[in-house]
């Protein structure tokens, strides 16, 4: 037997969470058998309920959470919180649970991110297929008693965990340019003012989702025009920005400009390195190739993985890695349950400058060693049928005479003045695309090329 579920929620089951379009895509009839079907699947006794300050937010949260009591386990509400903070609650609860949020998306979509006990992120072949296959049958345990609702503030747990053992000597003379970009960093940055003597110069602090001010992936330039301005208009030492659910942190120079997430991550892992030598880390096809270089120059391993928060997650936890970086600005720590810490990769870039700025350096002159490539912003274009054009991507690509290529996630092309990849989207029905130089122009120029071509055969 099966029921009828109104919403195309199909489209909302991706690779690596629940996300899709409200409410056509992802409703409160969704989130409701979500819920019921995770407890189901897993004989769950409680789980942790998490949420962002998207306008659909509070509708999709009471669904959820009316699923998982009418499956008989209680919800433990920890509120409205930065994502990692689920993991950090997971972790240290040892809970299952959810955070309502479409993290960097535009405003009219929303999502599931799901963890198992521990902070261990569900995906399409573990255990999202599975919950969409209950959902879908309607298989649901009858149950004598309804689960409870209840209410646990975590943040000083977390404030405490993530700020223990910070040095703050020299953090008073240390002037921050923070952009909440009215997402959920609008929470977590006045737990880092409460400890943290830095001066910072907010942004956007107020919960609203209808992201008024700005997109929410801070990755992309037209989403920095503010901290930018900021930033040039007065004597700051470097900015940081944020994307909705605030598990991505952009850096910016004190100049405005941005910083690349790899040289970031190499920066962080090279001093990783220095106390942890021979240690894992983990990079993908999108990440500047200056990160793998970093951690290899340094003694480190590095080690593929695919494009995608649980994917990195996962690749870690196997292989034992320390430290993560991805593209869009994530970083990944095992010190942090193997998932994503914007905190702990601000601590790390903070111990860096105020050694740096002991020395009479810039932010952007410490960084300079790290930003030898260029690479070219991440374009996402949308298509019909996303396999069936990457293949047609991988013929036109190959055609070109690449020096090295891998198929490991989606196609990756190194013609030796240039190199890059080309994916699809495990958010969007869209193909992604991203190449690197030494010389802007030429990686450029090859995206452009290649762009024109995915837009003329978008649609076959």
């Amino acid at each position: 037997m099966s029921i009828k579920i109104s919403a195309d929620y199909m489209k909302a089951f991706k690779p690596t969470d629940v996300r899709g379009i409200y409410p056509t895509q992802i409703d409160e009839e969704v989130a409701y058998l979500v819920g019921r079907s995770f407890v189901d699947e897993y004989k769950h006794k409680a789980v942790l309920v998490a949420r962002d300050m998207r306008l659909s937010t509070p509708a999709l949260h009471a669904s959820f959470c009316k699923g998982v009591i009418d499956a008989g386990a209680d919800v433990v509400d920890i509120g409205l919180v930065h994502t990692p903070v689920l993991y950090f609650a997971s972790a240290t609860l040892n809970l299952p649970g959810v955070v309502i949020t479409a993290s960097h998306s535009p405003k009219e979509y929303n999502g599931l991110k799901l963890v198992q006990a521990g902070a261990i992120p569900l995906t399409e072949n573990h255990g999202l297929k599975l919950i969409r296959k209950r959902m879908e049958i309607g298989s649901f345990v009858e149950v004598s008693k309804p689960g409870k609702i209840k209410h646990k503030n975590v943040l000083k747990g977390y404030q405490r965990f993530v700020l223990k053992g910070i040095k703050t000597k020299g953090l008073a003379n240390i002037k921050i340019v923070a952009d909440a970009g009215n997402g959920m960093a609008g929470v977590l940055l006045p737990l880092l003012q409460e400890k943290v003597p830095i001066k910072f110069t907010t942004l956007f602090t107020d919960l609203d989702g209808r992201f008024p001010n700005r997109g929410s992936d801070p990755t992309i330039k037209k989403n920095q025009r503010q901290i930018t301005a900021k930033l040039k208009a007065g004597k700051y030492d470097f900015g940081i920005s944020f994307d909705g659910d605030a598990d991505r942190i952009a850096f910016l120079d004190e100049n405005g400009r941005f910083i690349n997430s790899a040289a970031i991550g190499a920066l962080v892992a090279k001093r990783l390195l220095i106390k942890n030598t021979k240690a894992k880390m983990v990079y993908t096809f999108l990440t500047s190739r200056v990160y793998e270089e970093t951690i290899l120059a340094n003694g480190g391993q590095a080690l593929l993985a695919k494009v995608g928060h649980a994917f990195i997650k996962q690749t870690m936890c196997r292989k034992d890695a320390l430290f993560g970086c991805e593209h869009s600005s994530h970083f990944y720590f095992k010190d942090y349950f193997f998932t994503d810490s914007v905190v702990l990769t601000l601590r790390y870039v903070l111990e860096a400058y105020l050694e740096a700025k002991e020395q009479g350096m810039t932010f952007s002159f410490m960084m300079k060693p790290f930003t030898i490539y260029k690479q070219t912003e991440d374009v996402v274009i949308e298509v019909e049928h996303k396999k069936k054009v990457l293949q047609l991507v991988e013929e036109f690509l190959l055609a070109k005479k690449p020096k090295i290529v891998s198929g490991f996630d989606g196609i990756w092309v190194d013609y030796g003045d240039v190199w890059g990849a080309a994916k699809v989207s495990v958010t969007e029905e869209a193909i992604k695309v991203m190449f690197e130089s030494k010389v802007k122009a030429k990686a450029q120029a090859l995206q452009n090329e290649l762009v024109t071509y995915i837009k003329s055969i978008a649609k076959k």
